[in-house]
């Protein structure tokens, strides 16, 4: 009975979430929440680098990237002559240098010069490589082609608004993967998501060479969360560059994941004070037990604010970016430098949520083909041009996949074949499992000096040598 009638209030308060309507003092707390955390974005914020929050986002990262190599050389148990430092990095300079030789990747190329075919990427360089390869992107694709790229020797790149698989100079010269580790499936996927981890770090501030002391500048970071994927968009005309160019001059401008955690902090501090004072108004206003006072998704009234107080942060942040362009007699990049993307991307995730909700994702399919039916001309042309070239990217990819499953089952194969034709006393002569155990232990890459390779062998490691 007790559980019929929580289900039940459970129901109607559900019913009075979805119908909750924000009054006038909802609206003005949310635009108010709104308006001082785009101040804060404003003055606080600004170009990459230049704010006070952005120093404070570039000496964090640089810290963590110190804490990561210390604590790695810790635990580290290799020799100095295999490549330990003798001493713990006590510089950036040394700790990036550290993380590099420790994590290297075959798919780090700088420039074109490091591919071959190299004239499919000419505009390549040490300022947007870590953005045109997508296995340095700090999310779900970055890991996806990191791995792909580690167990295939290639690298993977967005170039003029297409995807491109290069083989690097150096793996090409001995015909083989450089940098794979583990003996098998599972032990590879795990030193390779390691791998790919500790390379992020060693990148994260740029690199040994950029953050050497004495030098002054940030350093070639690591591209935001998905901010890769702009590269698809060539199209548009920005003073004469398409999207995608005016997004990779963006980043070589220091527009990267520290910037993008400085412009994250205005987006956090404008939500957590809106669900703050929707809590204390809702608990001890309308007189609310505290289990209905837990903010979600749930609440249309929340959700409205929410959407109210991104709004404002947006249009502030939009004004005050349109008057430092003018002030500084800029364009396009310079106004893009100052806009918050965290928070616009916020805001169009917010709108969309809300939409899909109250209406369903066929009014969003509908907005989207109103939205191309609006342009003309060359934009019409070059929009159906990105949704192909999206097309082609998951098709493309789709080939990797299952290339990439069709290599892992054949190396399981041989794998588990040779382990029987090893361990396995129904097949073969005793003679004939240990030849194969010694040339299963070489195909794992067991050195020479740890095989067995016949039963005197095997007595005198047993008796002690």
């Amino acid at each position: 009975m007790a559980t019929y009638e929580y289900d039940l209030d459970r129901q109607i308060n559900e019913k009075e979430w979805r119908n909750a309507k924000c009054d006038k003092y909802d609206y003005m707390i949310a635009a108010f929440c709104g308006f001082a955390a785009g101040l804060i974005d404003s003055f606080f914020v600004g170009t990459p680098g230049s704010g006070k929050l952005g120093q404070l986002t570039d000496k964090t990262a640089d810290a963590l990237v110190q804490k990561i190599a210390n604590m790695l050389w810790n635990g580290d148990g290799r020799s100095s002559s295999e490549g330990r430092p003798g001493k713990a990095p006590d510089t950036l300079e040394k700790a990036i240098s550290y993380l590099e030789q420790s994590f290297p990747v075959n798919y780090d190329a700088r420039y074109s010069s490091d591919l071959l075919d190299s004239e499919d990427i000419t505009s390549m360089s040490s300022k947007n490589h870590h953005l045109m390869s997508l296995a340095h992107s700090p999310d779900i694709i970055g890991l996806l082609f990191s791995i792909i790229d580690q167990f295939t020797g290639k690298a993977s790149f967005i170039n003029d608004g297409k995807l491109i698989r290069l083989v690097p100079v150096k793996d090409s010269r001995n015909n083989k993967v450089m940098y794979m580790q583990g003996t098998n499936f599972e032990s590879r996927i795990f030193c390779g998501v390691c791998n790919w981890l500790g390379h992020l770090a060693s990148d994260l501030c740029g690199s040994s060479s950029t953050r050497r002391e004495g030098k002054t500048g940030r350093g070639a970071g690591l591209p935001m969360p998905f901010y890769n994927l702009f590269l698809i968009m060539d199209f548009g005309n920005f003073d004469g560059n398409s999207f995608a160019d005016i997004a990779v001059k963006v980043f070589e401008q220091g527009y990267d994941l520290r910037h993008g955690a400085a412009m994250a902090i205005p987006v956090l501090i404008e939500e957590l004070s809106i669900k703050m004072v929707w809590v204390i108004k809702q608990r001890y206003y309308a007189k609310k037990e505290w289990r209905e006072c837990i903010p979600s998704s749930k609440h249309a009234d929340l959700r409205m604010m929410l959407i109210i107080g991104n709004a404002t942060l947006c249009l502030v942040d939009g004004v005050d970016a349109l008057i430092r362009t003018g002030i500084h007699g800029g364009n396009s990049l310079t106004f893009i430098l100052h806009l918050n993307l965290v928070a616009w991307t916020r805001l169009i995730i917010l709108i969309f949520r809300e939409l899909r909700i109250r209406y369903g994702a066929a009014l969003i399919d509908q907005i989207v083909n109103r939205f191309l039916q609006l342009f003309g001309g060359n934009d019409a042309y070059n929009l159906k041009k990105y949704y192909e070239r999206m097309n082609i990217l998951d098709k493309n990819l789709d080939i990797m996949l299952k290339d990439f499953i069709v290599k892992v089952e054949e190396d399981y194969k041989k794998f588990t074949y040779d382990l029987n034709h090893s361990l396995n006393p129904a097949i073969g002569t005793s003679e004939q499992r240990a030849q194969s155990s010694v040339k299963f232990a070489q195909n794992q890459g067991v050195s020479a000096s740890r095989i067995i390779r016949s039963p005197e062998e095997m007595r005198y490691w047993l008796e002690g040598k």
